[in-house]
């Protein structure tokens, strides 16, 4: 299962204020763009309501991260945190392979 750390929830809290997402049950889907080099791909997030299937992470009552059943398998082993940088919290995934960082 994606784990999801407690600053990453904070983070995503954050940004669902910022983009002035009001309603409790709307989250952020995260979603993998396609890359034309293959292996690659951009990760992105999307104001939506929650889908059958999807694995849902609230923080504080209210839905903050949506990733859809077949993103969430592909991802089981991965976390996604936060770290800190000049702008603010950078959401990062990071999986069990990831000896350098993770993914942004």
């Amino acid at each position: 299962m994606l784990t999801v750390t407690e600053r990453a929830k904070e983070t995503l809290a954050r940004l669902k204020r910022q983009s002035q997402i009001e309603d409790d049950d709307v989250g952020l889907r995260l979603s993998l763009a396609a890359s034309l080099e293959p292996g690659k791909g951009q990760f992105g997030l999307r104001a939506d309501r929650e889908a059958l299937g999807d694995q849902v992470v609230e923080y504080g009552g209210t839905k903050v991260l949506l990733v859809e059943e077949e993103l969430a398998d592909a991802l089981s082993d991965a976390t996604i945190d936060a770290e800190p940088t000049e702008r603010g919290d950078d959401l990062i995934i990071k999986t069990e392979n990831d000896h350098e960082g993770g993914a942004r």
